[in-house]
């Protein structure tokens, strides 16, 4: 809940912000790392975040983000805000999403658990299975998703921008 004004969370535009910015870092991961998987990106009371599999390297060991990996992926999420693109709201069927998403296995595990009805994109309970889910595309970035976004436009652009540079401090911490 919003303390000042006794809003739920998610139905802020604090909420929506933060979501925005979990996809415009993940987009901006995928320009980096084209092989990663993505799991999830939810905001949280305290930010954002996206869960990411980059994969294993020549050893075996997980790959994971490099201080010079951060740097690069907030300039280009900084880049990518500049180009004011809007969140593009649709839905595609269980089936035309696991066609969709055949590559990132962890989508299809969301979508696994959504068609049987067992939790919703945030883990949590369903009441019945789902017949389509939700998808959203910011240029060519398309994620599984329910939303709600920011509407860009400068004040959008601004406040995602406020969102990541707090959110980069928490993580320097």
């Amino acid at each position: 809940m919003s303390e000042a004004t006794n809003i739920p969370y998610v139905e802020t535009e604090l909420y929506r912000i933060r979501h925005s910015a979990a996809h415009v870092m993940a987009e901006a991961v995928l320009e980096f790392f084209p092989e990663a998987k993505l799991a999830i990106g939810p905001p949280i009371e305290d930010g954002f975040y996206y869960d990411f599999d980059l994969g294993r390297d020549e050893n075996g060991k997980l790959i994971t983000f490099a201080p010079e990996d951060l740097e690069r992926i907030e300039a280009k999420m900084k880049q990518l805000l500049k180009q004011n693109a809007k969140f593009e709201q649709s839905s595609k069927t269980v089936a035309e999403a696991q066609t969709f998403f055949a590559g990132q296995p962890y989508k299809l595990e969301l979508i696994e658990e959504l068609a049987a009805g067992k939790v919703d994109e945030n883990g949590n309970p369903l009441s019945e299975p789902v017949q389509d889910v939700g998808i959203y595309q910011h240029r060519n970035f398309v994620d599984l998703c329910r939303g709600p976004h920011v509407a860009f436009h400068q004040t959008g652009q601004a406040q995602c921008c406020q969102a990541l540079a707090y959110q980069w401090c928490l993580l320097a911490r």
